[in-house]
């Protein structure tokens, strides 16, 4: 590739939101929207003027179009990724990657395969709560972390297709693929064991509606996760304990900043820092480098399958009320 990267995006839905994102970065060039729907689709082509097609495998077809994103259920995102890939072109997946390990693995032989790029959207390692607090971390004001709390929540009945579980619904396959990740990210040791509580209460849906998820690390880290539908007062975003000291980041609020309490130089101070700001273009910024400078990926297919490792071993956890032990 000389020039800019044809894009075409699959679901105008979360669609639309890559559609615009991408249309900001000169290295690439939307030239259609994929959508089953006839009024979503005639509405992507007259929003953002470009071609529109019913089906994939009309616009796989279409040799202006390099890479596909794909903005759909999360039930579909490993068959139309295999699909995708195997028709030679490069594919982004929405978070999350798909809804099993063994989904994901396929889309990674696919890959392999027909030496394409893989990649899944998780815009929110640019989020600024999260790279605030993990700077703080990194620089070693709190000492050693060793319990991370991560959390989002509020009150309200799932809607659509995510309050329907065979289509990757709940808050786990959603927001939690995201925590996780983070979580991942941020603590450089392997995940030892999972251990969660999936409630299902209250609304008429066959999603959890409130979780507790806690990995152990093989360093000791601990790392626990909370997800609710019923939470009208929500927990803090960020609190991280450390040897010397606590971190706490109430919310995404960008404006906020984060309050450390720890010591330093045996002074015991209370402070607070600004947030370190965060681009989600920057995802596709690094995308454009690995496809036309040959940079290295961002966001690797391999460490997304660990994601989806972790959040099968969740549910598990929470059928069998036992920990679950991982072999990453």
């Amino acid at each position: 590739m000389d020039t800019s990267i044809g894009v075409c995006v699959v679901g105008y839905g979360m669609g639309r939101f890559h559609c615009e994102g991408l249309r900001q970065l000169p290295d690439f060039h939307l030239i259609a929207v994929c959508e089953i729907d006839d009024e979503r689709l005639q509405r992507a082509i007259d929003e953002q003027g470009v071609k529109g097609y019913q089906r994939l495998r009309d616009a796989l077809r279409d040799d202006e179009v390099q890479l596909v994103v794909l903005a759909t259920p999360h039930d579909t995102h490993a068959s139309l990724a295999v699909q995708v890939m195997n028709a030679g072109k490069h594919c982004i997946v929405e978070k999350v990657m798909c809804t099993s390990v063994r989904e994901a693995d396929r889309m990674l032989s696919a890959c392999e395969r027909n030496g394409v790029l893989l990649s899944v959207f998780q815009n929110r390692r640019w989020d600024s709560d999260y790279l605030t607090v993990k700077r703080i971390c990194e620089h070693g004001l709190i000492g050693e972390p060793f319990e991370y709390q991560s959390a989002v929540g509020g009150y309200g009945r799932p809607r659509g297709w995510r309050a329907e579980r065979e289509r990757g619904g709940g808050m786990l396959y959603d927001w939690g693929a995201h925590l996780i990740d983070q979580a991942l990210q941020m603590v450089r040791s392997s995940p030892k064991w999972v251990f969660a509580n999936l409630h299902y209460r209250h609304w008429d849906v066959d999603v959890e509606t409130h979780s507790q998820v806690w990995i152990r690390f093989d360093n000791d880290v601990l790392f626990n996760i909370e997800l609710s539908n019923l939470s009208r007062i929500p927990r803090v975003r960020w609190r991280i304990l450390g040897t010397l000291g606590t971190v706490v980041k109430e919310s995404f609020d960008p404006n906020e900043k984060a309050r450390v309490c720890t010591s330093i130089n045996g002074t015991s101070v209370d402070m607070r820092i600004d947030t370190v700001r965060g681009d989600w273009l920057d995802y596709y910024r690094n995308i454009a480098d690995v496809l036309l400078r040959n940079a290295e990926l961002a966001v690797k297919p391999e460490e997304t399958r660990d994601v989806v490792r972790v959040i099968e071993a969740a549910i598990k956890s929470s059928k069998t009320g036992r920990a679950v032990k991982l072999s990453m």
